[in-house]
């Protein structure tokens, strides 16, 4: 026995570096795409945000495809940070229905979030997830019966998105929804209208897209949808039997499954499985922090056209201090301050690098620009900078690059500002605002137009014209600087929200988690992460490393 203990704290120890070197993520968002054809093969693409808790985020594991035959990923899977950089995956498979995606290279993301996109082809006809039906009229009808992957560490996921691009063209002269409903062309069962918003928009090529939302969805969320379509929108292969809707269809539980106490120990195969657990488990977390993470291929194309989405909205600190002022905000953060959409701010961006003459925009719809002449980048800020970037390399903005951009500029207005008055801060730019204006009165707008003091324009005529870099005035009669913001393709549903508070709880706690961590956390998860993520989480996605 005391050798067997020993052999195990040396274990331990040895594995202790490794263990400290992985990372701790929770879910903050989970969308899946699936692009359905006729035949019943798919390309079905993940888009997974973690926030990162502890450590270095390297990965994660992704499982639960039950009868989802998947051989391979593809190669342009990627994850992005907050910051706006792209990183490879390395994504390898562990059995047969369990891969680890992890960053390539042994790359890790320490703080803020990590998006990760992946995706792969497959079968649905195939695994039975669609299938020929008959409706109790006698109606042939296609039936799509799966859910994505469900994910443990997502107590606090802002939300579970399925979109179902159908194989269907929506004829002119109808919105998605006037068709659908006038034909009856989809139908879904009770439950499924009771879990989920439901959507239907004209996605590529005039494709029928349905979209199913669920806000909050909790830890191990089921996200199972049963849709029946018409037979001859599909033209699967013979072959595919017959589903019997008979009976009503009843969703699967995830229920762990539970032996009586005690009796998992004395089973043979239980001890051999833990032992080679424990002899894989130095090979596994070694490998962790090479291969993690999963990418996102249609961050720039998931829309939410007919939904009542809630604009973001900085969120500051519960520490505010009474009359305390933020001195130190760019003009850029100041926009974000005063709660000017997004799109404008982008539109005000493109507007004066076209009038400095270091862009011209080639086509508005879609918005296309290409470069004229590279300014000298150290005289950008970086909200600029990144702008710029975004668009010289392919001369377009994609919702990835923009979002990146939306999130860095929270970060640093949330780390600068997060115990001042909002209202005390407003109130001290907008005086800046006019007293600068004050002094350019030959080009302030007349008195009669007073009204219109501390609009989205008055704050571009500020921001351009103070510009320490920008040399081409902009007058009030000049062309609308935000008539870019329609064509701009960003979505405000992913906008990172949340406060600060948690670096002044760090700073608290820093003694107790140092020791803590280290000594509970790293021993007593050696062991159990080991076990919990190959056996009891066998089924679900996670395991965050």
């Amino acid at each position: 026995m005391k050798c067997a203990r020993w052999f195990i704290a040396s274990f331990l120890l040895f594995l202790l570096p490794y263990i400290l070197l992985a990372g701790k993520g929770e879910i903050s968002f989970v969308e899946t795409q699936v692009d359905l054809r006729a035949d019943g093969s798919a390309v079905v693409a993940y888009t997974v945000q973690w926030r990162v808790l502890s450590g270095e985020l390297h990965g994660f594991y992704f499982q639960g495809n039950d009868r989802l035959n998947i051989d391979r990923f593809s190669s342009d899977s990627y994850a992005i940070d907050e910051q706006g950089n792209r990183y490879p995956l390395s994504i390898k498979r562990v059995n047969n229905d369990t891969w680890d995606i992890i960053l390539a290279d042994g790359q890790g993301i320490g703080s803020g979030t990590a998006t990760y996109v992946f995706y792969f082809a497959t079968n649905f006809a195939s695994a039975g997830y669609l299938a020929p039906t008959v409706s109790v009229e006698g109606t042939e009808l296609t039936v799509f019966n799966w859910s994505p992957v469900q994910w443990d560490e997502a107590r606090n996921q802002d939300h579970y998105t399925l979109t179902l691009l159908t194989p269907h063209i929506l004829p002119e002269g109808y919105t998605p929804r006037e068709y659908v409903e006038r034909e009856q062309a989809i139908l879904t069962e009770p439950w499924v209208n009771s879990r989920f918003l439901i959507d239907y928009r004209r996605g590529p090529n005039d494709r029928l897209e349905v979209v199913f939302h669920k806000d909050n969805p909790g830890n191990r969320f089921d996200m199972r949808v049963q849709v029946y379509f018409p037979r001859a929108w599909f033209e699967l292969p013979e072959g595919i039997p017959l589903l019997d809707e008979s009976e009503p269809y009843l969703p699967e539980s995830s229920a762990d499954v539970r032996a009586e106490p005690g009796s998992g120990w004395r089973n043979p195969l239980f001890l051999g499985g833990a032992g080679l657990l424990l002899a894989l488990f130095f090979f596994l977390v070694i490998g962790k922090h090479r291969s993690m993470v999963q990418a996102h291929q249609g961050l720039d194309e998931i829309r939410w056209d007919n939904l009542d989405w809630t604009p973001p909205k900085l969120i500051m600190s519960s520490f505010r201090k009474p009359g305390k002022i933020c001195k130190d905000l760019s003009p850029l953060e100041v926009a974000f301050f005063l709660e000017i959409p997004f799109k404008r701010i982008i539109s005000a961006l493109l507007n004066s690098m076209v009038k400095e003459g270091f862009l011209r925009v080639v086509s508005n719809a879609p918005l296309r620009a290409e470069v004229v002449k590279r300014p000298e980048m150290g005289r950008l800020d970086q909200y600029e900078g990144l702008f710029f970037e975004s668009l010289e390399n392919d001369g377009r903005l994609s919702q990835d690059e923009l979002q990146a951009l939306m999130n860095l500029a929270v970060k640093n207005i949330q780390n600068k500002a997060w115990d001042a008055d909002i209202e005390a801060t407003k109130a001290y730019y907008q005086q800046m605002m006019d007293q600068w204006m004050a002094g350019q009165s030959e080009q302030q707008p007349p008195d009669e137009t007073a009204s219109r003091r501390y609009n989205d324009n008055d704050w571009y005529y500020w921001y351009h014209n103070n510009h320490p870099y920008y040399s081409h005035r902009y007058d009030y009669d000049d062309p609308d600087p935000y008539s870019y913001e329609t064509e701009i393709p960003i979505e405000a549903d992913h906008v990172i929200q949340g406060t600060v508070d948690t670096d002044l709880a760090l700073n608290l706690n820093v003694c107790h988690d140092a020791c803590h961590s280290a000594c509970h956390s790293a021993c007593h998860s050696a062991c159990h992460s080991a076990c919990h993520s190959a056996c009891h989480s066998a089924c679900v996605s996670g395991g965050s490393h």
